[in-house]
């Protein structure tokens, strides 16, 4: 059997799990951001203190929030991939090294580490947005 025989025996499994990178991803980034605007005076403190961005209103954090929300959407749907994919990545990739002082102790905040496993599924469904078709317009 050669590879191109094996991989188009597995093509749907693979399909199934892109997809499921996908939308697990999705619900994580939507939690997200649904939290902007129930509680954007979280997200100011997160942008003081992992970003040192200081004079936040709650106004720039729901127009943030919104932003965010076409970008999750159209993430989730499998729109413009390169696009929407590669925005999703660095998002989340900015936002697991911004963390970088939650991984050394003394401050070691375990909940943090979630983030990597999460970050090799951007990166997964970046890397292969091509194959990522199953439930995408």
């Amino acid at each position: 059997m050669n590879e191109k025989t094996s991989l188009e025996g597995y093509r749907n499994n693979i399909e199934i799990c892109l997809f499921l990178l996908r939308v697990t991803v999705f619900i994580v980034m939507f939690a997200w951001t649904v939290d902007k605007f129930v509680d954007p005076g979280h997200s100011i403190n997160i942008l003081q203190y992992f970003y040192f961005i200081e004079g936040a209103s709650e106004v720039i954090v729901k127009i943030i929030g919104g932003a965010e929300m076409l970008l999750i959407f159209a993430f989730v749907a499998g729109l413009w991939k390169k696009y929407t994919y590669g925005l999703i990545l660095l998002f989340h990739g900015l936002t697991t090294l911004a963390s970088w002082n939650a991984y050394i102790p003394p401050d070691v905040t375990l909940t943090f580490f979630a983030a990597w496993p999460m970050l090799a599924a951007c990166i997964t469904l970046y890397l292969l947005r091509d194959l990522d078709t199953k439930f995408s317009f």
